[in-house]
């Protein structure tokens, strides 16, 4: 249910905002604050065209050519279809930016959202669906390198608790809007399905191992043993989530 609702979610929101469909064109769809890309006057909706004369029609191919430059400038050619001007620029490309902010300080994609009619409507469900997948991909990954790290007696860094997820859910409020809110529900439904699938005990994937042990056996299981192990099971969830929780309030303190 979790993933059913999920991709709901994403149907609703792409029904709204249009299906993601991949174009020759790469968009600036943000600029961050004081970065190389901002003093030069790019800003977000400007299409960029060429970087240092080369004809730009993927974001992999503007990223590897600006790499090119690491350490000097680059000049693009962009134009602005808001005020119908093609521009030369000259850009900074930094060799060490800051984590997340890129060479020269923007966020680019060669995806735009295409608006459907109505009679289309399978379309979005489409991407619906595949949206879910995407994020089923990504967070299956990150719970797979989440549970080696604690089997090998590391704590998991990039998680949030309750805390965690107040700041995220405020942070794409302000500075997306509420299909961004409500997209973020979708995304985290899906890790709610995998994590509630994983086999261990207090979760639902813990239960299905002794649905498959009655199954097999044809017996019931000692309602005592279960009682014990699912007791357990909280215990380490709980504990769990307890460390989460102190990491998100010193990142908070932070």
């Amino acid at each position: 249910m979790n993933l059913m609702l999920a991709v709901v979610i994403f149907t609703v929101v792409y029904s709204i905002l249009g299906v993601p469909k991949e174009t020759d064109r790469v968009k600036i769809i943000g600029v961050t604050k004081n970065s190389p890309a901002e003093r030069a006057g790019l800003k977000e909706g400007d299409v960029v065209v060429t970087v240092g004369g080369r004809l730009i029609t993927k974001s992999a191919e503007l990223i590897e050519e600006v790499g090119k430059h690491k350490g000097k400038s680059v000049k693009l050619r962009v134009t602005s279809y808001e005020l119908n001007l093609t521009k030369e620029v000259e850009v900074e490309v930094r060799e060490s930016p800051p984590a997340g902010e890129g060479a020269m300080g923007v966020a680019v994609s060669n995806t735009e959202m295409v608006k459907l009619p109505w009679f289309r409507f399978y379309e979005g469900i489409g991407a619906g669906f595949k949206e879910a997948y995407f994020w089923g991909k990504i967070i299956g990954s990150g719970v797979h390198k989440m549970v080696t790290g604690l089997v090998t007696g590391q704590l998991p860094k990039d998680v949030a608790g309750p805390i965690g997820m107040y700041q995220a859910t405020s942070s794409i409020k302000q500075s997306q809007g509420m299909l961004a809110v409500i997209h973020f529900f979708g995304v985290v439904s899906v890790n709610l399905a995998i994590v509630n699938v994983l086999p261990f005990p207090a979760l639902d994937g813990g239960r299905i191992i002794f649905v498959i042990y009655e199954l097999i056996t044809r017996k019931r299981i000692n309602q005592k043993f279960e009682v014990m192990v699912n007791n357990l099971g909280m215990a380490v969830l709980l504990g769990l989530l307890l460390m989460i929780t102190v990491g998100d309030i010193g990142r908070v303190l932070k």
